[in-house]
């Protein structure tokens, strides 16, 4: 079947044909229909190639920003990630040499002077 076209449209599209154009005519002009589909079909192919090989050349820039965007992300999670290792390590460090600092800093300051409730 043809799309939505069923056997009952083609009898007629064919006895009309036949009527229109006669049964010596009618082998002729369906032999002309077929060379124009298959031009058709060449032309179309043809034309599809080329929009796709214009479609690849103008997307292969963004695909070589997009690698790259890529391995910098990579690159700055890497970095970022050995800079919150290394400073965690420090961090514990200035912790102990902190500490008899440490009480004071913590103590709550309040206005009226009171002590802090338990």
């Amino acid at each position: 079947m043809l799309g939505s076209i069923g056997f009952g449209e083609l009898l007629l599209i064919g006895l009309v044909a036949l009527i229109v154009f006669g049964p010596r005519r009618l082998p002729e002009i369906a032999r002309r229909a077929g060379d124009l589909m298959a031009k058709a079909r060449t032309a179309t192919k043809e034309l599809t190639d080329s929009i796709d090989a214009e479609y690849e050349g103008a997307t292969a820039p963004l695909a070589d920003l997009q690698d790259e965007y890529t391995a910098t992300k990579d690159q700055l999670t890497d970095t970022a990630s050995r800079l919150t290792d290394l400073t965690a390590g420090l961090d514990g460090e200035s912790d102990v040499d902190e500490g008899d600092e440490g009480d004071e800093a913590s103590a709550p300051d309040d206005a009226d002077g009171s002590e802090p409730s338990p």
